[in-house]
């Protein structure tokens, strides 16, 4: 194995790509302070893995990439590469070949290539140890390392000297070996707890494991029970069905019973309607007579009112009748002018009576009128209702009968409910109906108890009526032929 070439590119001074080849036997590198002669061995020592910074003469790493000049700029990118010729093999690598490159950018990255693959240090490493190659190996030696040889500390000098000897690969694996059993004795430390946790829950999933097997037999036996309650509930369930079969063969014998109740129920129904609008018709009908006799009634008060006050007026004219037939004849003249305005009273008084005559014949034939329009819309409200309870009727049978053909086996018991429900809604209505006619015949008794008060109270005022003609005409008859004026027998308010 042997170092043929190196490649500098942005490596501190080296800014352009520049090639270093090494021919058999002993290559120098002669200049003069500072212009660059270590930085050769830097880049060796550099590519082969160098991590400190101050081994670099530097204080980061980042200072190994060119940092400009006067006259250039500076560069991102740093990278070198050993060749080696393997034409013995001492590189584990089937290539005759091998060029080891290392790249650094200005963000920190690093980047390690094998013969332009990339890798990893460590696989540099492992290549390279025991061939005296490395980073801290005595190939590349510098003046602190010759101090370091001549120093009187053994162990600086012990480290170069079991470098050189091949030690350190020993060394090194040895360390790898420590930090692996340190790793495997932290890790068993590890597993030892996690051994501990492990059973804790070894133990819970043991518990979980009882626990799930009772609930296992538990719910087999469930299952057993419910298999035998499902059973036991098929058998009941076919005694409830044959009772419903019979059950549903009974109601299809009584449906038609049932419906003709229904019917008649209805017809019921329809006739208590007719009633009730009948009555409520009777109703409003003797209200109004009511209304009429009480109007009649106060007429008739006020006829009396003004009869009364007419009598009153002849018993005042008669008293001074009789003072002036005292007075003598000193007072015929003004006698004679009293019963020519007598008459002319009693004239006025025909008019009024024959007018008021009138006015009763022609309310009586009004009335007339009336009762005989009301019983007319009565007979044609009687026609109307009977045409549309019979309307009703047959769009009722229409109806059931296109229902009983649409109806299944399954709606037996719904209809049969439904016939309840509406029976006793019939039976409630027909109870309504009949609360409804009682209240009408009570407003009737009232109306006729009102009605016959009223009568009474017309007779009582006829009789007053009869009671002071008869009084006027026993005092007309009680006056001397030689009266100054006649007062009519017939007179009446």
């Amino acid at each position: 194995m042997r170092l043929t070439k190196l490649e500098l590119q942005g490596f501190k001074s080296f800014a352009d790509e520049t090639e270093l080849l090494f021919e058999p036997g002993v290559t120098a590198i002669v200049g003069p302070n500072g212009c660059g002669k270590s930085n050769v061995s830097d880049a060796v020592r550099w590519v082969l893995g160098e991590q400190r910074p101050r081994a670099l003469r530097g204080a980061k790493m980042e200072e190994v990439i060119f940092q400009g000049s006067s006259a250039r700029r500076p560069v991102n990118i740093s990278e070198v590469s050993l060749h080696f010729e393997n034409d013995d093999g001492a590189l584990a690598v089937p290539f005759r070949e091998v060029v080891i490159t290392r790249r650094l950018s200005r963000s920190g990255e690093s980047e390690y290539f094998l013969n332009r693959s990339a890798c990893r240090l460590r696989d540099i490493h492992d290549m390279v140890r025991g061939t005296g190659l490395g980073a801290d190996s005595g190939v590349v030696i510098e003046s602190k390392m010759i101090d370091a040889l001549l120093s009187d500390r053994p162990d600086e000098r012990r480290e170069l000297f079991e470098e050189a000897a091949g030690i350190g690969l020993y060394r090194d694996r040895k360390r790898t070996a420590e930090r692996r059993l340190e790793e495997t004795t932290v890790d068993l430390s590890r597993i030892d707890d996690l051994i501990s946790e492990v059973q804790t829950q070894v133990r819970s999933l043991a518990r979980q494991r009882r626990r799930a097997e009772r609930h296992s037999e538990l719910m087999a036996r469930r299952f057993t029970v419910e298999i035998a309650l499902a059973a036991r509930e098929m058998d009941a369930w076919r005694d409830e069905l044959a009772r419903l079969e019979t059950r549903v063969t009974e109601l299809r014998t009584s449906v038609p019973a049932a419906e003709e109740a229904v019917a008649a129920a209805e017809a019921g129904r329809d006739t208590a309607h007719g009633t009730r609008a009948a009555a409520e018709a009777r109703r409003n009908e003797l209200a109004r007579l009511v209304a009429e006799q009480a109007a009649s009634t106060q007429q008739l008060r006020a006829e009396i009112a003004v009869g009364e006050e007419r009598q009153r007026n002849a018993s005042s004219r008669r008293q001074r009748a009789e003072q002036e037939r005292k007075e003598g004849d000193t007072t015929v003249g003004k006698v004679t002018d009293d019963l020519q305005l007598a008459i002319s009273h009693r004239e006025q008084l025909e008019a009024e009576m024959a007018l008021a005559q009138t006015e009763l014949t022609t309310h009586v034939a009004d009335e007339e009128t009336v009762r005989a329009a009301l019983a007319a819309a009565r007979a044609a409200v009687e026609s109307a209702e009977k045409g549309a309870r019979e309307m009703r009727e047959r769009a009722h049978r229409h109806t059931l009968d296109r229902e009983a053909a649409e109806r299944e086996l399954e709606e037996l018991a719904t209809r049969r409910t439904s016939l309840l429900e509406e029976q006793s809604q019939l039976a409630d209505s027909e109870s309504a109906v009949r609360r409804e006619m009682s209240e009408a015949e009570e407003g009737l008794a009232a109306s006729r108890e009102r009605t016959a008060l009223c009568n009474a109270t017309l007779a009582t005022a006829l009789g007053a009526l009869r009671a002071a003609r008869e009084e006027d005409a026993a005092s007309r008859s009680a006056l001397p032929s030689s009266a100054p004026f006649p007062i009519p027998r017939d007179w009446s308010p």
